[in-house]
């Protein structure tokens, strides 16, 4: 019984400190870039040896997969709790989709800043086209699912499904690139008034007119 019980703190300690690790891979990238993230950087900013950091994650590539993986998943949990929530209504459902990818650039800055050095830096991409892009490519079926429900019920004519996800889409690409770069105060009722007058012009009988305020958690 003891060894077991010497076992599973030990198992949790090390849990703890390959958490820890992440966190400040995080610090690292958003504020250095990949290429400076190093892993000698990191361990002093976890405050651990650079031979813990090998230890769990074996090489440079298998922290930076570990960050991929410690964001997408946060993202994931949310999106899907959303998914599975009993909303009155598709139409409520999208918004609050919408409005939680929105709000999550902004209650998770430094995400956004490494997900844009993931992007824009070539040791960066391929893994997040391995790594993040099915993911990514889930989150638009589920839009896009939603979206001809939407269309079904308000006998909507003409409309393109996949080219309205895509504007989707590119508005949300747009909204987390201002997020990186301005940290405006007007951030979210900015980018949330943006997306519902595109939806109300496409679903005029889902989306009556209406205003968004700034959170004050925001």
């Amino acid at each position: 019984m003891n060894v077991v019980k010497l076992t599973d703190k030990r198992r949790i300690r090390g849990e703890r400190s390959k958490q820890a690790i992440v966190k400040a891979a995080i610090s690292c990238i958003s504020r250095q870039g990949l290429h400076d993230a190093t892993l000698e950087r990191v361990a002093k900013k976890a405050k651990v040896s650079k031979s813990l950091v090998a230890f769990h994650f074996k090489s440079k590539t298998g922290m930076l997969a570990a960050v991929l993986d410690h964001q997408e998943t946060m993202f994931e949990n949310g999106w899907d709790t959303i998914l599975a929530g009993n909303s009155v209504s598709t139409s409520a459902k999208l918004l609050e989709l919408l409005d939680y990818d929105v709000r999550f650039s902004i209650e998770h800055r430094d995400y956004i800043s490494v997900w844009h050095a993931y992007w824009g830096e070539p040791e960066g991409s391929s893994l997040y086209r391995n790594l993040s892009q099915p993911r990514d490519e889930r989150y638009e079926k589920d839009v896009r699912r939603l979206l001809s429900i939407l269309t079904e019920e308000g006998n909507y004519n003409d409309i393109n499904i996949t080219a309205i996800e895509r504007g989707i889409t590119a508005m949300m690409f747009g909204i987390w690139r201002d997020s990186h770069l301005a940290h405006a105060p007007n951030d979210y009722s900015n980018g949330m008034q943006a997306i519902y007058a595109y939806l109300q012009k496409v679903f005029p009988l889902h989306y009556k007119p209406k205003s968004f305020r700034n959170k004050n958690s925001l």
